[in-house]
């Protein structure tokens, strides 16, 4: 590409993104002046903006590049990402609104505040907090990483990389400071459109272009690279039972990112959610086009050797013109930007409301609500730290992470809304027992077992320490268990629960415990 059409495109792309960095300040500047409207829209966001900020988080760089990537370097076990949502959204059908019930009834903004209010416990509430805005990190990295990707294909390599990632997540710490999850959730159906027109136009353009049409592309995958596009692929270790429990782990882990409670509780009203679990499907044909378009670009770049997240980038260099191009390049950049504000934004309040406050209890809401924001530009800073520092194949950091993130399943989906038998030790207990593993398998390059997910080995040990340790330990207060369990089941605080209910009223009003 030449100089000219390179500096076109980089002002297209620098001119969107200030353009898409205001619309977000001003659309969520006045419903971000209290703390509740900065972090969580206080409560009002409907089923269009809900879609679309939950699209956003789910549907991001990783989407936009490293699904591609995944499948160029690592062949058919990229279709696992197509079973996880799949699976998430049966489980959010169910998990979401009555989370959005719990999350409204006892004012939680985080997903560290409904653990301590299930297990009774500030320490429990605290160590969540900061554990998994940790692991969060890892997620902001994955767009970093993504950010850097669609520039040094862009510019050749002429750019420099960590100054320009520098600059766009400055960018992104500002919005997110001025314009809290409101201003996300509209820069989220910019960055959504604009991907659906870039890969449905790469997906349609690609075959033709290269192949002749969709009928010599398949026939040439089918019968040239038969190894590539099936499991296990070239590594000869993503084979079927890699799959299916890859599936299992990250389908079921989806939800316990903390960014996600955080867009729930952001919801008027439990319908909305369930309206999301219901079409949020469609966004899945923006899926299997990035696989498709990966796949192809195994026999477009033969014989050379290219990085796995940049290959829709260089498709798309060589397939479109200098103004499409430029929206193209465009639409990757927010799909690296946009997705990190709520993560952003769910890190900060856990570090400020779950961990800080509890020490400083004087702070009171307004000194949490100050400190969220300014954290906004440390922990943006720490991110691009750890990713300049450790760069990655993006669909590796997001397994990783999904190793650790998933081990919360037991405490959250099964002691939080089903058993009412989970005590602390037992979540505790189960919590180590699932990271250890994760962590002993990981380091040793154990991943996968004997064709088993290194993360899914780790849960189902995770949920016999869980189930072990809660049955011969001393149970949570009853009353206080029983009022959140009489909120997601009505039926609970009928004339059989009438006592209960109001035990439970009093346990409201009750502090966590350790």
């Amino acid at each position: 590409m030449s100089i000219d059409a390179t500096g076109v495109i980089l002002l297209v792309v620098a001119l969107g993104v200030l353009l898409v960095t205001w619309i977000g300040i001003q659309g969520g500047a006045a419903a971000s002046k209290s703390f509740e409207g900065w972090v969580l829209n206080s409560r009002l966001m409907g089923p269009l903006l809900v879609w679309f900020l939950l699209g956003t988080e789910i549907y991001t760089a990783f989407t936009f590049l490293g699904l591609a990537g995944f499948a160029y370097a690592k062949g058919g076990g990229v279709f696992y990402n197509v079973g996880t949502n799949d699976v998430g959204y049966a489980l959010g059908f169910f998990v979401l609104p009555a989370l959005w019930l719990l999350g409204k009834r006892f004012d939680y903004v985080t997903q560290a505040d409904f653990l301590a209010d299930r297990y009774q416990s500030r320490s429990f509430g605290i160590f969540v907090a900061i554990a998994t805005a940790l692991i969060m990190i890892a997620y902001i990295d994955l767009n970093i990483e993504g950010l850097g990707a669609v520039l040094n294909v862009v510019t050749g390599g002429r750019i420099n990389l960590p100054a320009s990632e520098m600059i766009g997540f400055a960018v992104l710490a500002l919005a997110v400071f001025f314009g809290g999850i409101r201003g996300n959730a509209l820069q989220s159906v910019i960055k959504d459109v604009l991907m659906f027109i870039a890969i449905g136009t790469l997906f349609f353009v690609v075959p033709l272009r290269f192949f002749g049409g969709f009928g010599p592309m398949f026939h040439r995958l089918a019968t040239e690279i038969p190894v590539r596009i099936t499991m296990p692929g070239p590594s000869h270790k993503l084979g079927n039972l890699w799959f299916a429990t890859t599936v299992l782990l990250t389908g079921l882990g989806m939800w316990m990112w903390p960014q996600w409670f955080g867009v729930a509780f952001t919801a008027k009203g439990p319908r909305t959610l369930k309206l999301q679990a219901v079409f949020m499907p469609l966004y899945q044909i923006v899926k299997v086009a990035v696989i498709t378009i990966g796949f192809a670009a195994i026999l477009v770049f033969a014989g050379q050797k290219v990085a796995g997240n940049n290959v829709v980038m260089l498709l798309a260099l060589r397939a479109f013109p200098t103004w499409f191009m430029a929206l193209f390049a465009l639409a990757a950049v927010l799909s690296a930007l946009v997705p990190a504000g709520p993560i952003i934004v769910t890190s900060c309040t856990l570090l400020a409301r779950n961990f800080y406050a509890k020490f400083r209890p004087d702070a009171g809401e307004g000194g949490v609500f100050r400190l969220s924001r300014w954290l906004v530009f440390p922990l943006t800073a720490a991110a691009l730290y750890l990713a300049l520092a450790a760069p990655s194949l993006i669909v590796v950091v997001l397994l990783v992470a999904y190793d650790f993130i998933a081990q919360l399943v037991p405490a959250v989906v099964v002691g939080g809304l089903f058993w009412r038998r989970a005590t602390l030790a037992g979540a505790v207990s189960g919590l180590f027992v699932g990271w250890a593993i994760s962590a002993v398998l990981l380091i040793t390059r154990h991943d996968p077992l004997f064709g088993v997910n290194a993360g899914f080995i780790a849960l189902c040990a995770n949920f016999v320490v869980f189930f072990a340790v809660s049955l011969v330990t001393k149970p949570v207060d009853r009353a206080a268990v029983e009022r959140l369990f009489a909120t997601v089941y009505r039926e609970a605080a009928g004339t059989g629960g009438a006592g209960l209910a109001a035990a439970g009223e009093r346990a409201r009003a009750a502090p966590a415990r350790d």
